[in-house]
């Protein structure tokens, strides 16, 4: 009897522990209607500089201290949930899985069908990122030859010539001709060979080293025709890079982006604007790896949120990026809450609270300066 109550009370035991545990995942798992019995807010938020920025332990932003304000004013506890990026923070908010969501979140007619938003509370748009304008240098034009099919060509020609170097020197040092070209002697015989063959290929020879035997003449024929190609791909190639260092710095609006390579963040307004213009369109997960492909010349441009932009061209890409042009494709930021959640109307009045009484104004200006 003991044996068996013994065993009863520790299968009940487990029950009661497995019921607290499914209780608990499910308090997570159920919408935000139905958890009415916390009263804890969970705040959506994703890293978006200047409004979130997240560094460790700390968030800070534009859009924290205005949630910050708000929090204060409706005297709410919450805590913040972070998302995988902006699809990941309108599907927390879609399924209930955050009461309301901050940050960059523009407001449009396709998001306004899955979830509902404040009154906007900043207005924003698009703006394009380029690298800054610099005059041609010899790094320039070195970098621009950087790249390993480039570089594979090169050595194979400055070899080629080598080898044609020392060919004529060896063909041409046994010359009887009464004035011989090259010297006998190995140094400085091979140089002049060398030098022989860069002229031949580049300029068809300026007449001070020439061949005298008949097999110099036959290996002079050879260079002549292998090399010159050659050359002319280097030309060719030089001109082209300095023309596309022009065109980099010729963008000044979203119709210089016409066929360009334009970097945007995946499933944002950008993307879409982008896809809309023709414009050759490389989306990323991460804005930063957008900008690195930008910086390493893979991009001709990035276009963003603009706000966004500004702050990474000032901070971060201060000594290598500018942001140009006008601000396009306006579109305003709102804090994205469920469909029918009753925060909506609350958050509402606080929002409008702020603006009429200049403390949004005052945020704003922390983040972005007074604006003319």
């Amino acid at each position: 009897m003991n044996d068996l109550r013994s065993t009863s009370t520790s299968g009940l035991s487990s029950i009661i522990i497995v019921g607290l545990l499914l209780g608990t995942l499910g308090l997570f798992n159920q919408p935000a209607a139905a958890r009415e019995s916390s009263s804890t807010i969970f705040v959506g938020i994703r890293p978006f500089k200047p409004f979130i920025i997240i560094t460790g332990d700390r968030i800070e932003g534009y859009s924290i201290d205005l949630w910050r304000e708000v929090a204060e004013e409706l005297d709410l506890d919450y805590l913040y949930i972070r998302s995988g990026g902006i699809s990941g923070t309108l599907a927390d908010v879609i399924e209930k899985r955050v009461d309301v969501a901050i940050g960059g979140l523009a407001i449009n007619r396709d998001r306004e069908h899955m979830a509902d938003f404040t009154h906007p509370y900043f207005h924003a748009g698009l703006g394009i990122l380029v690298p800054k304008e610099h005059g041609l240098s010899i790094g320039t034009l070195l970098n621009s030859f950087l790249t390993p099919n480039k570089l594979m060509v090169v050595g194979c020609f400055l070899l080629f010539l080598i080898v044609a170097g020392h060919v004529i020197w060896f063909v041409e040092r046994h010359s009887e001709k009464r004035k011989r070209s090259f010297s006998r002697q190995y140094f400085p015989g091979v140089i002049e060979g060398i030098y022989w063959a860069m002229v031949t290929a580049s300029t068809v020879g300026y007449g001070d080293r020439v061949a005298r035997s008949w097999p110099g003449r036959l290996l002079s024929i050879l260079l002549i025709v292998l090399a010159l190609p050659i050359f002319a791909y280097f030309i060719a190639t030089l001109s082209s890079n300095i023309t596309i260092q022009k065109l980099r710095t010729s963008i000044g609006g979203p119709q210089d982006l016409i066929e360009r390579r334009v970097g945007v963040l995946d499933g944002t307004t950008s993307q879409r604007f982008m896809q809309r213009i023709n414009a050759v369109v490389y989306s990323y997960d991460r804005i930063e790896d957008a900008y690195k492909w930008l910086k390493n010349g893979r991009l001709d441009a990035v276009v963003y949120d603009r706000p966004n932009l500004q702050y990474y061209a000032q901070h971060e890409g201060k000594e290598w990026s500018q942001v140009v042009g006008r601000t396009f494709a306006p579109q305003d930021y709102g804090m994205a809450i469920p469909q029918g959640s009753h925060l909506r109307e609350e958050l509402n009045r606080v929002l409008l609270a702020m603006l009429e009484d200049g403390r949004m104004e005052q945020i704003r200006s922390k983040w972005f300066g007074h604006q003319p």
